[in-house]
């Protein structure tokens, strides 16, 4: 999984506590995203990667000015600007991948807890759920959870196609253990976040572990489904090199009168009227277990969908009692304005 990123844009905060935001822009192969640092950030990461690491990054932040801000100058942005992104640079392109493989590196880059560079090429990132430690942190938890139903997608893909095909079953299979390790990586997280001293609220720790517990059901029926798939696509096809083996009617000796002759099998060559009754009857079996495999998926499907209503109804309630908060405090600054205007 490729990332790159740049610093394209810069912006101003308003007054009375103005600065600089510098936009990192991070593209992956799932997604794009924009991260808004200050340069106290950097500072910090540079000092936090120092420590971490034992050794300083390949390049340092542009320096300081002290007489100068870049408030007001496009000039001084623009080359604080250009020094943070050779900064960034500079980390990602080194042979040395100690600082982009660090934890301080992820979480200034929202990045999940298990994304790891094990490339030949430095921008080439390579992700390995099984790799990564428990998941602790809220947004990568988020961020992980969301490349947990990619997994989850393109496992339930891939069964399909080697269904149509009758092959490509490892496929889903490598899929599915990259899946249950990410599920085991959230869910660790969960334990030790209910173990912190402020940990999450207790209903989004429920829906946490509410949308693992669906995750995980859903990549147990997920394979469960491609071991059952996978075995009948094998057995049909010993029946079937079975059956190319088969004598001439003139040489059969068999105990059933069944109309027209059919075609045998080396299950049923041997069977009398009962026996095959039996047979047909383990196969229908398989059959109505595999239909209610696959009514479960469904029924979990509808759920997960459920929950995901629910959740962006609770995201709107909370975005309507932000935009409350937001009007309340700007009154309260008009209000302090006018004061303020009074005074002088």
């Amino acid at each position: 999984m490729s990332l790159t990123l740049t610093i394209p844009t810069t912006s101003e905060t308003p007054p009375p506590r103005s600065y600089t935001l510098y936009h990192i822009l991070l593209r992956t192969s799932v997604r794009s995203y924009s991260l808004p640092k200050r340069y106290s950030d950097f500072l910090t990461l540079h000092s936090a990667l120092t420590t971490a690491c034992h050794a300083a990054p390949p390049l340092s932040p542009p320096p300081k000015h002290y007489l100068f801000s870049t408030l007001g100058s496009p000039s001084r942005t623009e080359e604080r600007r250009a020094g943070l992104e050779a900064y960034l640079y500079a980390i990602i392109n080194h042979t040395d991948s100690r600082w982009r493989d660090s934890a301080v590196w992820r979480s200034f880059l929202s990045l999940p807890a298990s994304w790891i560079n094990n490339s030949k090429t430095p921008q080439q990132q390579l992700y390995s759920p099984v790799s990564g430690g428990p998941i602790t942190d809220p947004a990568l938890w988020v961020d992980s959870h969301r490349e947990l139903k990619t997994l989850l997608h393109q496992s339930r893909t891939s069964i399909q196609t080697a269904q149509e095909k009758g092959e490509g079953w490892q496929d889903a299979k490598r899929l599915l253990m990259k899946a249950g390790g990410l599920i085991a990586a959230l869910e660790q997280g969960l334990n030790e976040q209910g173990e912190k001293e402020k940990p999450l609220l207790d209903g989004e720790m429920r829906r946490r572990r509410d949308l693992v517990a669906a995750a995980k059901q859903d990549r147990d029926a997920l394979e469960t489904l491609a071991t059952m798939l996978s075995s009948s696509k094998n057995s049909a096809a010993k029946n079937t090199a079975a059956g190319g083996d088969k004598p001439p009617a003139s040489r059969f000796q068999g105990t059933r009168v069944l109309g027209a002759p059919i075609p045998e099998t080396q299950a049923t060559r041997e069977l009398d009227n009962k026996g095959v009754l039996q047979l047909q009857e383990q196969v229908l079996k398989e059959q109505d277990k595999g239909i209610g495999e696959l009514l479960r998926i469904v029924e979990r499907q509808r759920a997960m969908g459920t929950a995901i209503t629910q959740e962006l109804e609770l995201q709107v309630e909370m975005l309507k009692e932000m935009e409350k908060d937001v009007d309340r405090v700007d009154k309260k600054t008009r209000g302090a304005r006018r004061k303020a205007e009074g005074i002088s």
